[in-house]
This record gives C-alpha cells, sequence and structure tokens, in this order.
C-alpha cells in the first residue's frame, strides 16, 4: 500500500456553553493542534451583555509574544457584546499577544449569542409549537438590540 505524501494536519476547536442561574453564561473554548493547545472561559453577565471574567490558559504557542495576550485580558471586563466587540478582542488581545487567543475567544462569543437564542427559541416552542420563528428573531433582537449588531442581523 502507497503511503500518501500530503503532510497530515489537524485542528480541534470548541466552544460550550453553560447557563448559571438566570443572570450568567459562561463559555469555554478549546483550540487545539500541533502548533497550539489554548483553552479560555468567558463568564458574562447576561441582563447587562458584559463579560465578567475571562480566564485563559496557553499550553502550546508559537513565539513568547503569545504569553502577552494575558495582560490584556483584564482590559475586557465590562465590554458589552456588541458591533464593536469583535474589533475589540482582536485589537487588544489579537495585535497586543495572540491573535489564536483572540480568534478563540471572538469564536466563543458568537457561540454564546448563538446558543442563548436557540435556547430560549426552544423554550418558546415547547409552550407554543405553532411559534412564527421570524417573529420571535423579531423580539428577541428588539429585547437586546446589541446583538442584532454583533451577529450582523438586520
Amino acid at each position: 500500500m502507497k503511503s500518501s505524501s500530503m503532510p497530515q494536519y489537524s485542528r480541534l476547536k470548541t466552544c460550550g456553553v453553560q447557563k448559571q442561574g438566570p443572570d450568567y453564561r459562561v463559555v469555554s473554548g478549546v483550540l487545539e493542534d500541533e502548533l497550539y493547545a489554548m483553552q479560555c472561559e468567558i463568564r458574562v453577565y447576561w441582563p447587562e451583555l458584559t463579560i465578567e471574567s475571562i480566564k485563559a490558559r496557553m499550553k502550546r504557542f508559537t513565539t513568547d509574544r503569545c504569553l502577552l495576550a494575558e495582560k490584556f485580558f483584564s482590559n475586557c471586563l465590562g465590554w458589552s457584546i456588541d458591533s464593536e466587540l469583535d474589533g475589540k478582542i482582536k485589537k487588544d488581545l489579537g495585535r497586543n499577544g495572540c491573535r489564536h487567543m483572540a480568534a478563540l475567544i471572538v469564536d466563543c462569543m458568537h457561540s454564546l449569542v448563538r446558543a442563548e437564542l436557540a435556547r430560549r427559541l426552544k423554550e418558546s416552542m415547547a409552550g407554543n409549537p405553532s411559534l412564527d420563528k421570524k417573529e420571535f428573531l423579531a423580539d428577541f433582537l428588539r429585547n437586546n438590540p446589541n446583538l442584532g449588531g454583533y451577529l450582523k442581523i438586520r
């Protein structure tokens, strides 16, 4: 049997979301490949849609610059989930530290918002199986106006 001369590369990126009581959401992310191994946990105060804490662990990285991202985590505290969040994360964490950790955190924040939307839709459909999903989305965005700009939904 002939072996392939193609290099093998594998990357795993996962995001998980937990609801912790009525007011908090925690999203955790993992990025693993041959070059990088890192994880993060972000706690969000949901009524205000603000970042309350970020914890991260850099297990494997390519440059010492990646470790610099850690000192910028405190800058993120109090940031709102809005149309400017991705840019702030990429600028503060990515340019000043590790762009891979910044990308992981951005992916986690998008997963958090989508998970919350899906959770609320599921709850609403349990009480009303013939729910108009377009109207539900419109109500969700009216009640959370920052999220429409964040997800780029009009």
